[in-house]
């Protein structure tokens, strides 16, 4: 595949007054959005800038960005978003101009079909009635199809009449001069051309690596969850490929913990072995394999999946090696004999924790136990499991119980959804004080007048969330699904199927997935662009919470003076960034 991203560096001063010249024309022809050009058959081509948390639709031309650069620190990736539309058809040629290396990104814009509208829990259907008051806020009656997914090239297929994006991503440089930089998007149809100006401010502060706030996006790791193309045998080079290729697109969003298959489907990371003597054997090459994979791609911690799923249909179930037969059988006659899985997992635990010792990996791993527990009994018996056999190694569980007296103390990294976030935030801060962990997620729900994460959600809500993170005091964030299609093609059906591949009813639209299958493996959503914005944000502000906490404060509560009232307009953000960036600079 051609090189989709060519840097033109300006050096001297002839190339720089010819680059200006080019920008002022730009800027005179088009009001620092766009320029057309028209061919002499007539045909036009038109590409205008448009703010990266504006949702575009094939059906509707978007209004321009508002003018003015985008404020960035060094060593973070700035994202621009343009629309294009002509009146002919064929392959458009992508390409830009940037007066400052860097790594850079062109990717064009897919589009997916909604149909219907985010509803409620368990009850969305396509076309299905909205509640009252809920349209308002969110962003387009369904069905309609909007342009959600980032396929990375330099070229474009383009219809006629209708309207097409453009995302590019550079990276800024540790190292850049502070200023401001400029450059432009140039497309190509034919003989038609056009151009559309950029420009950002690089400020003196660097964003440091890691991140303060921790992310995850659970990866499901079946062959058929990583690709649209020739599902894969698990674990052969294929599988493994996908997985990195998977790996680097969550890692490249911000997540720094992976959700880690561990003894369950019939191909398990961890291979058990049931001895004559009904002892186990336990084989980690495979599970070795995923931790070098992704501790390498720069991920901190490895997440294993919950144990008290784990002998489940929903979580693929455990099987084992018979050692007498060489059969493969599962390891519970009864997946329902809980007091049998109980009665498993020390010897488990103890060969988990002895192999992570020995791999020096004790401070990169997590365990899940039992997901929105319910039962105080049971969850008292799974927390004295952990820590007897696994000592050391933090567990985390999502806790909505109103039984927080019991369920919190039992936990290392809690985890809350944003209405329990809020109600118990003198659990949070009792937590945050004692240096206990406390996440925010996301799945399914809360639902209007609160923000989502809904394909027919406002793309700022995507980006508010980690500010709500940083309100509520939580320093990681978790989501159910990164890509979990269940049967779905997710680019001609948005309604998350149920476990059963139910779609009517199923999940609000885009729950299950932030991210599109492709041959060749996982690719983003606007949507996770719009996170990735919100996860710096968090870093600029704890940053600058250090010196100016009230300040900070001050700033938080304009964006989000509560949970069900916050900004929806991207200029609010920008303005934010731009003001954290300035304070710190000075500091």
């Amino acid at each position: 595949m051609t090189d989709p991203v060519r840097h033109w560096v300006l050096y001297d001063c002839t190339a720089m007054r010819i680059w200006t010249l080019m920008i002022l024309a730009a800027v005179l022809a088009c009001d620092l959005h766009g320029r057309t050009w028209a061919s002499s058959d007539g045909h036009t081509l038109e590409v205008v800038r448009v703010d990266i948390h504006e949702r575009l639709y094939p059906d509707r031309w978007p209004q321009p960005a508002e003018p003015g650069v985008i404020s960035v620190p060094r060593g973070s990736p700035v994202t621009f978003q343009f629309a294009v539309r002509t009146k002919s058809e064929g392959m458009a040629r992508l390409d830009f101009t940037c007066n400052v290396a860097g790594r850079s990104r062109l990717h064009w814009l897919q589009a997916v079909h909604v149909e219907g509208n985010t509803q409620g829990s368990l009850k969305n259907r396509p076309g299905g009635s909205v509640p009252e008051g809920w349209m308002d806020q969110l962003v387009r009656v369904a069905p309609f199809d909007t342009l959600e997914v980032l396929v990375e090239g330099d070229k474009m297929p383009i219809g006629a009449g209708r309207t097409h994006g453009v995302v590019f991503e550079f990276m800024v440089p540790q190292d850049a001069e502070p200023g401001t930089y400029e450059g432009a998007l140039r497309v190509a149809l034919g003989e038609d051309k056009a151009v559309a100006p950029f420009a950002f401010r690089v400020h003196r502060t660097a964003l440091p690596k890691p991140l303060p706030i921790h992310s995850i996006h659970w990866l499901w790791p079946e062959p058929h969850n990583l690709t649209n193309g020739e599902v894969v045998d698990w674990w052969s080079e294929r599988h493994w490929e996908l997985l990195e290729a998977a790996g680097k697109q969550l890692h490249r969003f911000g997540d720094d913990t992976v959700y880690t298959p561990l003894v369950n489907y019939r191909e398990p990371l961890i291979q058990i072995t049931r001895r004559k003597d009904g002892s186990f054997a336990f084989d980690y090459t495979r599970f070795d394999r995923w931790g070098e994979l992704f501790l390498g791609l720069g991920f901190r911690y490895l997440s294993g999946h919950h144990v008290l799923n784990l002998m489940t249909p929903s979580m693929g179930k455990t099987f084992v090696i018979d050692a007498e037969t060489g059969r493969r059988v599962q390891l519970l006659k009864d997946v329902k004999d809980r007091e049998a899985w109980l009665a498993f997992l020390p010897a488990f635990y103890d060969s988990l924790h002895a192999h992570l010792k020995q791999k020096g990996w004790l401070g990169n791993y997590l365990q899940c136990q039992y997901d929105e527990p319910r039962d105080v009994e049971l969850y008292k018996r799974l927390a004295a499991l952990a820590r007897k056999h696994l000592p050391g190694i933090p567990t985390t569980d999502a806790i909505n119980s109103a039984r927080q007296d019991v369920f919190s103390p039992l936990v290392d990294m809690q985890v809350f959804n944003l209405i329990g976030l809020n109600k118990y935030q003198e659990v949070a801060k009792q937590r945050n004080a004692e240096g206990k962990g406390v996440w925010l997620y996301h799945c399914t729900s809360p639902y209007p007048p609160h923000p989502n994460r809904h394909i027919d959600s406002h793309l700022t809500e995507s980006r508010l969330y980690p500010w709500l993170c940083y309100k509520l005091g939580a320093n990681g964030f978790l989501n159910w699904g990164a890509n979990i299609y269940r049967g779905a093609d997710e680019y001609k059906s948005s309604i998350g199927p149920f476990p059963n591949g139910s779609q009517d009813p199923g999940h609000p639209p885009g729950d299950n997935w932030f991210y599109y299958r492709s041959p060749d493996g996982l690719r983003p959503s606007i949507r996770i662009v719009s996170f990735r914005e919100g996860l710096i944000d968090y870093t600029l502000l704890t940053m600058l919470a250090e010196r100016e906490p009230d300040a900070v404060d001050k700033l938080v509560t304009k964006i989000a003076p509560s949970i069900t009232q916050f900004a929806r307009d991207s200029v609010s953000y920008h303005q934010a960034r731009a003001s954290i960036l300035e304070a710190l600079d000075k500091l």
